[in-house]
């Protein structure tokens, strides 16, 4: 096993010297101030999120998806996972309150993440 090792380090191009030539690298002034000067853009990395409010004017549990309408058009799809963890009991009329994590500015008709329901 010696003269595996030995062979390997004493070449100036293969794996044996990788471990020199990164520890000179890192340990080198020009390569510290390359690292210094670098800037990173700000990273804003906070979800953004839309309420909306309503009252449920469509509720079919017995439908798979569980679907719900909200009176200002929203329409919701619930998992029966999803809808046992909605606060409050939902029913016709009732008042709800749906948080989606969404842009405020997205206007398609894609499905967006549910993250808190709150019937009041």
């Amino acid at each position: 096993m010696g003269k595996l090792k030995t062979f390997i380090e004493s070449q100036t191009i293969g794996l044996g010297d990788l471990g020199r030539r990164i520890d000179r690298m890192y340990h080198n002034q020009n390569f510290d101030n390359q690292i210094a000067g670098a800037h990173l853009a700000d990273i804003d990395l906070t979800i953004p999120s839309v309420t909306k409010t309503g009252r449920i004017t469509i509720l079919q549990l017995k439908k798979s998806p569980i679907y719900m309408r909200l009176s200002d058009g929203t329409e919701l799809n619930f998992t029966w996972d999803e809808y046992k963890k909605i606060q409050g009991k939902p029913s016709l009329g009732k008042t709800m309150t749906v948080i989606f994590q969404r842009h405020p500015k997205d206007v398609t008709n894609m499905n967006s993440k549910i993250e808190k329901v709150i019937v009041h």
